[in-house]
């Protein structure tokens, strides 16, 4: 069970008889770790006990070393359960403090409340948690064991065998229920051999070294180890209580027997679809009206008897038209239904959100999935990005009624390029989402700079961009106040160019067109560089793009993750009187898998024109290609601060 939130609790200082399975791990010896390392987990395990009834009891143990002041932050314990048919049958939590001094803290002494994000208007699930973080200090053992036990449906279990602490040992330990078998897949150098004896399977790994995101690499979720395991009943048996998954089509059957019930088109559905698509007879019209009418309602977040399967099941689509909010499942349910009030057949999909590289195609799960969307059947003549051609289903469309700055024909950039399940009965299949090509986000950017005798400067900007580029713009300026909005692009504006006034800024999102300008006119002093009077240097572009990966260390080990985008960026200087051209840059270019660039310096009379293209395909570059990768995005970056010299008359 995961462990999901963390509350401080502090208990009344007591001896404590510490087990000697928490004596006996505290001892272990571990490597030398870099001074920023907080802690290290000598010990996390998990060991799970399933029944054909679908009861379940599971225990959780960790020992955690406190190795830096900053450290005593991780000496907490929690578990989070569904309170519907669940319940945690012992905590106990321990401390050994440096001096060898020790405490207890009872099931008293944990606190237990509700589990959300904060965004949730209801939520069944709960959090049980216990803190020492205000009484450990650096040498200090935390150690706590809980056991929950409850009522599930599922037969499979994700296991991350680290966070980004150290780990001696992690182990996840699964006992079926006779006659049933474990099947384990394993990611990011995790090993899926497990012990065996009788039902009860063991996976373990061994220090596991401290873990660091590094700048524009995939997130923890695609880096860390894990496992996954399926518990599958014996072949041939019937189905019970507890869902067991062989295949894709077994998880879309499954899904599909949850939500189709809830597309229900009630008078009330039939009559709003009616509404909204009153005198149009595109399917396209229809789609684009229904979509848009529902992305604009609230988003809320429902969380209620997960354990069960509660997790997949939208409210019915009148409940939610009738309330006007509701969480991805909700809204893509009313969308579906809205559809199909009006002839228009659609589907559900799951999909993981934030990280499209999480999803594994060799693991058969409903659980690898944190968001719904929507496929929706279009005529075959309609192109769109985020269409597709599916063997199955025919020509379809994916939709996030949930984002409500993407609109209708687009996909997040994050669920691009990603595995997600067409939730369609036998039908239902696996999919890799559309990705959008570079030209797809484009960005053009054109600059006209002045340059004063005095050296300061006056510059215009248009730029136009399109795609994601364009929906995140769309965004900042939908949440944030026109006040707000107008600081941050004079913060983006003076961080190159110091002291910059920013003045008849104007920005609009093109929902027609879906593009967003943004036109700006500065001053700044002393742009210029001098030197002894003589010698004056100006930085070919006032600011610099902000599309490309971070490559400021020298060398990395993890990849670099590069996203689509087309830059084509002009910069206008007109130069004063009392300066000549002493030295332009040399016109540059380069080429490779993953992107394409080229920049050059044009002189006429007193103008002089900078011109720079830049083309990046949806890459994950590996550690191994990074130096060449560096020297590509130095070079780009380069040609943006080249001076550009000019001599005194």
């Amino acid at each position: 069970m995961k462990q999901l939130l963390i509350l401080s609790a502090l208990a009344l200082p007591m001896a404590a008889e510490v087990p000697s399975w928490v004596r006996e791990l505290s001892t272990a010896t571990h490597p030398e770790y870099p001074a920023k390392t907080k802690a290290v987990v000598l010990f996390h395990e998990e060991r799970v006990t399933a029944e054909e009834t679908g009861k379940q009891t599971s225990q959780i143990r960790k020992v955690i070393k406190i190795l830096t002041a900053d450290g005593k932050r991780e000496a907490v314990g929690a578990v989070t359960f569904d309170q519907k048919g669940s319940k945690v049958r012992d905590a106990r939590a321990y401390l050994i403090y440096a001096s060898g001094k020790t405490k207890e803290f009872g099931k008293k002494e944990f606190v237990e409340g509700e589990a959300n994000s904060g965004a949730a208007l209801y939520s069944t699930l709960r959090f049980l948690s216990v803190s020492a973080s205000q009484e450990a200090d650096p040498g200090s053992i935390f150690a706590y064991e809980i056991t929950t036990e409850e009522q599930r449906i599922f037969s499979q279990f994700q296991f991350p065998l680290q966070d980004d602490l150290p780990h001696l040992l992690s182990r996840f330990q699964l006992t079926v229920p006779a006659g049933w078998t474990a099947e384990a897949k394993s990611y990011n150098g995790a090993n899926p051999q497990a012990q065996s004896s009788g039902g009860t399977y063991t996976w373990e790994a061994r220090n596991l070294k401290p873990f660091e995101r590094e700048a524009s690499a995939p997130s923890y979720s695609s880096q860390l180890p894990r496992i996954a395991v399926s518990m599958l009943r014996p072949e041939g048996s019937a189905n019970g209580p507890v869902a067991s998954f062989r295949t894709w089509v077994d998880v879309s059957t499954w899904e599909s027997a949850l939500v189709d019930p809830q597309a229900e088109v009630t008078p009330a559905i039939d009559a709003k679809a009616k509404e909204l698509t009153a005198g149009m007879t595109d399917a396209m019209a229809k789609i684009s009206a229904i979509g848009a009418f529902v992305q604009k309602l609230r988003y809320v977040l429902i969380l209620r008897n997960h354990a069960r399967g509660g997790g997949y099941v939208p409210h019915k689509a009148e409940e939610i038209l009738k309330a006007s909010y509701g969480d991805c499942k909700d809204k893509s349910n009313l969308t579906r239904t809205l559809l199909k009030a009006v002839g228009i057949e659609s589907w559900p999909v799951g999909i993981f959100s934030g990280d499209a590289r999480y999803v594994q195609e060799n693991f058969p799960s409903p659980h690898q999935f944190n968001h719904a969307i929507l496929a929706i059947s279009i005529p075959a003549s309609a192109k769109f990005p985020a269409a597709f051609d599916n063997p199955q289903l025919g020509r379809l469309l994916l939709f996030d009624p949930t984002d409500p700055h993407v609109p209708l024909g687009y996909l997040p950039e994050h669920e691009q390029d990603s595995w997600a399940l067409i939730t369609a009965g036998p039908k239902g299949n696996l999919i890799r989402t559309p990705k959008t090509s570079p030209d797809q986000n484009r960005t053009e950017r054109r600059w006209k700079m002045t340059l004063e005798a005095d050296g300061s400067v006056l510059g215009e900007l248009d730029e136009l961009s399109t795609g994601q580029d364009a929906f995140d713009n769309r965004a900042q300026v939908e949440q944030l106040a026109a006040a707000d909005f107008r600081k941050a692009i004079e913060a983006w504006i003076s961080q190159s160019v110091p002291a910059a006034e920013v003045s008849g800024l104007e920005y609009k999102f093109d929902a027609a067109a879906n593009t967003f300008r943004t036109q700006l006119k500065f001053k700044a002093p002393s742009f210029a560089k001098v030197m002894r009077g003589k010698l004056w240097m100006v930085r070919s572009a006032p600011v610099p793009f902000r599309g490309t990966p971070n490559v400021n260390k020298a060398d990395r080990e993890q990849p670099l993750i590069v996203r689509p985008l087309f830059l084509e960026e002009s910069v206008d200087w007109t130069m004063p009187a009392n300066l000549k051209l002493d030295e332009l840059p040399d016109a540059d270019a380069l080429e490779t898998a993953y992107g394409k660039y080229r920049s050059s310096w044009k002189a006429n009379g007193p103008a002089i024109r900078v011109e720079r293209h830049l083309t990046l395909e949806s890459s994950i570059i590996p550690a191994s290609e990074y130096a060449k990768a560096r020297q590509f995005f130095s070079r780009f970056r380069g040609a943006e601060a080249a001076p550009i010299v000019l001599l005194a008359n």
